[in-house]
């Protein structure tokens, strides 16, 4: 029973909940950041990663990084 108080404390405590919805902030943010970086640079970007072999999208580092580009390839 003391266990299950010590639990609720800490799961419904305010600064507990704080860092939870600051940390979900803070990964909701930068998740738009990257899609709003994404939308205005595909065109540029992607035709490169488009361009590559398979063997070349898995191993070569630079092309990698722009796996994102799998979602924009319709686009260009």
């Amino acid at each position: 029973m003391r266990t299950l108080i010590m639990v609720a404390l800490l799961a419904f405590n305010p600064i507990t909940m704080g860092v939870v919805v600051g940390v979900q902030w803070r990964n909701e943010f930068n998740a738009s950041l990257a899609k709003g970086y994404a939308e205005r640079n595909y065109a540029r970007v992607c035709p490169e990663y488009k361009a590559a072999s398979t063997w070349d999208r898995w191993f070569d580092s630079n092309i990698r990084l722009i796996g994102w580009c799998d979602d924009y390839l319709d686009r260009v």
